[in-house]
């Protein structure tokens, strides 16, 4: 880590423009809320908080998101624990699927279901919480597996031997011993999926059909629709006093779960019961990971009289009753034109920071650079607008401001990949160098950054991931001749039509692909272990 003076101030820097950049769309957002048509006033706020539908959406918006938590839960612990404690042919790629969806965009998670649970699925229930919760599931399914998996690989098998040696059977040596040391972990993941479900927007905004709604669909409607910026402004800051009163609730549990580093031996499975409980878990990855992604490919090559490839030769032009205004060809160069810069520059200012935080895990820094993830999306993205959506910086028709938005979206991954990678560095190495007369710059260019350049990498690939599937924020700020692929997916899936549902298709599909493969160079870059997402 960077201890001179000058590394302090580059780090803090760092930090200091995420600040910046955090606080400015969300104080957009809420000064909005009270200074309307020139002057201050609280009647958008008295017109919004006096309605009881916003209190009754509010209440769903909590109780999906609990329900929605519970559920990933119940579906991913005996899955974390197969992979965590089993030995068997192919639990490497059992793993790797599990974190697929997570990486996944959410406008594409919800196609899958879309088309899993849709009129020509295995039931028809778009339009439904059904719906949600299993879209919900398989995309937190890598969170519960992830948190949860590491604190059951970390249980001392010493600990659990001398309990046995003490007489107790193995359901007391679960509850007792085990359960006590991976309970911290599963209280962390479930508030992490709380919270994750809490700001869900592209889902719902797929699966929703227009009859279930949260507080961040009303926003967007409010915003797009109807024009009622202060009344959207008022239900971002109702939105953002949630989700902060939640992270009150989140904090200790996550500190607690992330100090733990011993690996437990896994066993190959000897029993029916092991390998039933093996199966068991292989099959709810397949249900939850594996068929929505084969649904989507189904779906893409299904056209009229049987199979070919007709959507996807659409993909090059656009078709005119879909609601889409150009090539969805083109939506791939205008993702990648936005999201390779927006990864660079949170890869140039997360680095730094991540320093930040390793030289402090529990400090301000590490606190101020996770507000990314507290905001949500649709109020980075209706701030910005705010910001710099009107003279004299009218920026509405640049890609400055996706790129904007899917830079500050992908900034707390970096800064989570690469922060472990500083903080584990050796001391002994740096002092050696420091007294080989290597000075601040070349310590920083030539030992420190090397020795972090694989978790510089992953975090890079997982940047340009969270960049290509932003959608949230991107929705407010993409110009309509320039969607990126998110956005031009659910413009296509927003209008009844076999051209426009099998385009969404066929382009979900090539989003997928391309987040899968970034996701394979990922991990592998990461020694085949992943890296903390």
């Amino acid at each position: 880590m960077i201890a001179t003076a000058k590394g302090q101030r580059a780090n803090a820097l760092a930090v200091g423009v995420v600040l910046v950049a955090v606080v400015a769309p969300l104080a957009a957002v809420l000064w909005r809320a009270v200074y309307i048509d020139g002057s201050l006033t609280l009647d958008a706020v008295t017109r919004v908080l006096s309605s009881a539908r916003t209190w009754r959406v509010l209440a769903i918006t909590v109780g999906q998101a609990a329900v929605s938590a519970v559920l990933a839960l119940l579906v991913g612990i005996p899955v974390a624990w197969v992979i965590a404690r089993r030995r068997f042919r192919g639990r490497s790629l059992v793993r790797s699927v599990a974190m697929v969806p997570f990486v996944l965009p959410s406008v594409v998670v919800g196609a899958a279901f879309s088309t899993l649970l849709g009129p020509s699925g295995i039931a028809d229930l778009r339009g439904t919480w059904w719906a949600v919760f299993a879209a919900h599931v398989c995309f937190n399914l890598a969170v519960v597996v992830r948190v949860v998996g590491a604190a059951v690989a970390s249980v001392d098998p010493d600990l659990e031997g001398a309990a046995r040696l003490a007489g107790l059977r193995s359901h007391r040596v679960l509850a007792r011993v085990t359960l006590r040391v991976v309970a911290p972990a599963i209280w962390s993941a479930g508030v992490i999926v709380f919270l994750f479900c809490l700001t869900s927007f592209g889902v719902i905004v797929v699966l929703g059909g227009g009859s279930v709604t949260t507080i961040e669909v009303e926003m967007w409607i409010r915003a797009t629709r109807q024009f009622d910026l202060p009344g959207a402004a008022v239900l971002s800051g109702l939105q953002a006093l949630t989700v902060v009163a939640a992270l009150v609730v989140a904090g200790p549990a996550t500190v607690r779960t992330a100090a733990r580093s011993r690996r437990s031996a896994r066993k190959r499975p000897s029993t029916p019961g092991e390998w039933l409980g093996v199966g068991a878990a292989v099959g709810a990855v397949c249900v939850f990971a594996v068929a929505p992604l084969l649904a989507l490919v189904e779906r893409s090559l299904r056209v009229a009289g049987g199979y070919g490839l007709g959507h996807w030769r659409s993909l090059g032009s656009a078709t005119g009753s879909t609601n889409l205004a150009v090539d969805p060809l083109d939506s791939v160069v205008a993702s990648l034109q936005a999201a390779l810069p927006a990864a660079a520059a949170a890869v140039l200012v997360g680095v730094p920071a991540a320093a930040a935080v390793a030289r402090r895990p529990r400090g301000a820094a590490s606190r101020i650079l996770l507000l990314p993830l507290a905001i949500s999306a649709t109020t980075v993205g209706l701030g910005l607008l705010l910001v710099a959506g009107r003279p004299p910086l009218d920026l509405r028709r640049s890609v400055w401001l996706v790129l904007f938005a899917q830079a500050l979206v992908a900034l707390p991954l970096v800064v989570r990949a690469v922060a472990p990678a500083f903080g584990s560095q050796s001391q002994s190495v740096i002092e050696s160098a420091r007294l080989a007369g290597a000075g601040p710059r070349r310590l920083w260019w030539r030992v420190q950054l090397p020795m972090a350049r694989a978790a510089i990498t992953a975090a890079a690939g997982l940047a340009v991931i969270a960049a290509l599937g932003e959608f949230g924020a991107t929705v407010f700020v993409a110009r309509t001749t320039d969607p990126t692929m998110p956005v031009a997916i659910q413009r296509l899936l927003s209008r009844p039509g076999e051209a426009g549902l099998g385009q969404a298709m066929a382009l979900s599909c090539l989003l997928a692909a391309v987040c899968a493969v970034l996701l394979w160079v990922v991990d592998r870059s990461a020694g085949g272990d992943g890296v903390e997402v």
